[in-house]
């Protein structure tokens, strides 16, 4: 028993590892990107991402030395209450990071420009990346940041590497962040496009709405069950279900934002989290589905070696 505990603990330390790894690297780009950018100009807002890229550096580059060094600074730090509080702190900056680099308004990851044709009634305005080196490594740290989160609280609480896995909880917090950047940019583009005269159409007002109400329903469903996958608390009924369901109104949300007069025609936060969650649902259903049917067998090995084990009884 103990061998396996051993194993398993192994395989989450070299998954979050990487990831630190990762977050490093997408900190120093990001860092750099911003600080080589035009529209950095020294105000308010470009001081604290600079701030937030910079302890982000410092501490993913202290995080990557206390897992591979194996000496004082590790034991006191790999799997503690210290490695859980350095990612929450990091996770809550790129919370408030994300959305200044992202704010079209600012014009650094993002900006607005009118999609319809010189003379027309409506400007159809929509939000486009602007600077793809700060807009990709920024999001890189954010996924990094929370996905370390959810590799420590997951161990933490007894999740392991068991259950649905690691990769299936962090799908459900994957979705989760869709949805919260589909929630944020429906209510921006309420407010800055649908509330000026001329901003876009009516049918692009109506199918932003859908999207708004899909990512609410999303943010709900995958908190919940990311929080019960986390705990080793996941019901293969109600996963399934909910999967279901999520697939269903992320095809919807999809079509409707991202086609025709959905107000996320062009590329950038809007079109990707639609399709973010229309992915990341699909993924997650298929992979419920099959262990509710037993599709292949009911259990599942693990690389490291450690027992086989199911989901969770309904």
């Amino acid at each position: 028993a103990s061998s396996s505990l051993a194993a398993e603990s192994s395989v989450v330390d070299r998954r979050r590892l990487s990831t630190w790894a990762l977050l490093a690297l997408f900190s120093a780009l990001c860092l750099t990107a911003h600080e080589t950018d035009d529209q950095n100009t020294k105000n308010k807002q470009n001081k604290w991402i600079t701030a937030c890229t910079s302890v982000s550096v410092a501490f993913s580059f202290l995080s990557v030395v206390a897992h591979v060094g194996g000496n004082a600074l590790g034991s006191m730090f790999v799997g503690t209450i210290a490695e859980g509080i350095v990612a929450l702190i990091l996770v809550g900056m790129w919370a408030g990071c994300l959305p200044v680099v992202m704010d079209p308004s600012y014009g650094l990851g993002q900006m607005y420009v009118g999609k319809s044709a010189y003379g027309a009634e409506t400007a159809d305005y929509q939000a486009t990346i602007s600077n793809a080196n700060l807009y990709f490594t920024a999001w890189g740290c954010g996924v990094c940041a929370l996905t370390v989160l959810a590799m420590y609280v997951r161990e933490r609480l007894g999740g392991g590497v068991t259950g649905g896995g690691m990769g299936y909880t962090a799908k459900w917090y994957l979705l989760m962040l869709a949805s919260v950047v589909v929630i944020i940019e429906s209510m921006r583009f309420k407010k800055d496009v649908c509330a000026i005269e001329g901003g876009t159409e009516d049918v692009t007002c109506a199918r932003n709405t859908y999207g708004l109400i899909t990512g609410c329903i999303g943010l709900a469903i995958s908190f919940f069950i990311s929080l019960f996958s986390s705990l080793g608390k996941d019901s293969a009924l109600i996963t399934t279900a909910s999967s279901f369901l999520m697939a269903a109104l992320y095809t919807v949300c999809a079509g409707l934002l991202t086609f025709e007069n959905g107000p996320a025609t062009y590329v950038g936060n809007h079109y990707f989290s639609a399709w973010a969650g229309f992915f990341i649902s699909f993924a997650v259903f298929g992979s419920v589905l099959k262990e509710f049917l037993g599709v292949g067998g009911q259990q599942t090995t693990t690389s490291s070696g450690v027992d086989d084990v199911e989901m969770n009884n309904i």
